[in-house]
């Protein structure tokens, strides 16, 4: 007897949600464990950086694999390697075994563009944008629930957001196992090898500079999602020793929770609203000018002192990233042959990883020369992606 199955869109939003929430759940500790097993800021983002790494290596060969096998089994085994990476983190009792850990959920969470690959697959091409911004709806939930359960937990037991963020994975699986259909028609046309991934790069010329400004969005978003914890811990907090750890982590948590917060009503309705009427490429473009915005404003907000105040970051944040994320997702799935979703968004994916690798291992430094940088750095590179998106023509 066939199982009951759940409808693709809420399947997606369900397992993108509490993958979010996992990774949510330790990001706002994450640099304090990393810095309690005797860690430097340089090494602490490089944590971060390890996770991005894997997700950057093994994005497109899980999409790859997906196109050839369907997307179920691509989405069981990463998830698998989620949970167990959850669960190293949680036992980690060195510096060490924070990369380890961190290394092994990375390799899972490269399955992003798996489930975005469902939406493409159940979803008409002039349908696919609005479809993806459930994705951005589920990361800006995650990020509500899993910082402020994490700081609670934390608070509890440092080890105890890793555990529960490891049973969300789970979770996760047994709901992928008895309620996701499979929505990719298996083909042995589908077979990628390494070369040919690249090759397929290579010659899709629409694609390129999509995947070029995705990675250097994401460089500028993670060179403030890597730093903005240690901004805040040098702003506000002034205490020392443990407690300054759970005050800075605390903050750190609130500050991504406004953020998740934001998403939630950017990606979760005002997006799916804009794109009835408005081109991806003009969402993109705009959503760049308004992530320059929010990072130039960081340190200038921060320089005044008030928290409140620099809060208001973190929702003009969620909107560029809000606005941009969706619709470059549906520029490359646009840009793709029908049986080559999950490569193509799976590319995307791995120049998102790339640049969460380029952005830490140069944050730790920016901000041990002086704090705004990381910031400032990041406003010039999404300057720089906006121009690259100035020759692309507006498809509606």
């Amino acid at each position: 007897m066939t199982p009951p199955s759940t409808p693709p869109k809420f399947a997606v939003f369900l397992i993108v949600l509490l993958d979010v929430m996992g990774l949510g759940l330790i990001i706002p500790a994450q640099p304090f464990l990393a810095r309690h097993f005797g860690a430097e800021p340089g090494t602490i983002t490089l944590v971060g950086t390890t996770y991005a790494l894997m997700q950057f290596v093994l994005a497109p060969v899980w999409g790859a694999l997906s196109d050839r096998y369907g997307r179920k089994p691509i989405l069981l085994i990463t998830l698998c390697m989620t949970s167990l990476g959850h669960l190293a983190f949680a036992s980690a009792t060195s510096l060490l075994g924070l990369f380890a850990a961190r290394a092994l959920a990375g390799s899972g969470a490269a399955n992003i563009s798996t489930a975005q690959a469902v939406l493409s697959d159940t979803h008409a091409p002039h349908e696919r944008s609005r479809a993806m911004a459930i994705i951005g709806a589920a990361f800006g939930m995650g990020f509500v629930f899993g910082p402020a359960l994490g700081g609670i937990l934390f608070k509890i037991e440092p080890w105890a957001p890793a555990v529960f963020a490891a049973a969300l994975a789970a979770s996760n699986i047994l709901f992928v196992l008895l309620r996701v259909p499979e929505t990719r028609r298996v083909s042995e046309n589908g077979k990628q090898s390494r070369t040919q991934i690249l090759e397929f790069f290579r010659t899709n010329k629409s694609i390129r500079p999509f995947v070029f400004t995705t990675f250097l969005s994401m460089t500028a978003f993670a060179l403030m999602e890597q730093t903005v914890g240690l901004y805040i811990q040098s702003v506000w907090v002034h205490t020392s020793g443990d407690e300054a750890m759970k005050e800075a982590t605390s903050l750190t948590a609130i500050f991504l929770v406004v953020v998740g917060l934001s998403a939630i009503a950017v990606q979760g309705y005002f997006v799916r609203k804009w794109l009835k009427t408005r081109a991806e490429i003009t969402l993109c473009r705009l959503g760049l000018v308004t992530t320059a915005a929010s990072l130039l404003l960081i340190p200038l907000l921060g320089s005044i002192g008030s928290f409140p105040l620099f809060l208001v970051t973190a929702i003009i944040l969620a909107f560029g990233s809000g606005m941009f994320n969706p619709s470059m997702a549906g520029l490359v799935s646009l840009a793709c042959p029908e049986d080559k979703q999950g490569l193509g968004l799976a590319l995307n994916q791995s120049s998102q990883a790339l640049g969460r690798i380029v952005g830490p291992t140069a944050a730790g430094a920016l901000f041990a020369a002086t704090a705004p940088a990381p910031f400032i750095a990041g406003t010039i590179l999404t300057g720089i992606a906006l121009i690259l998106l100035r020759p692309i023509q507006a498809t509606r």
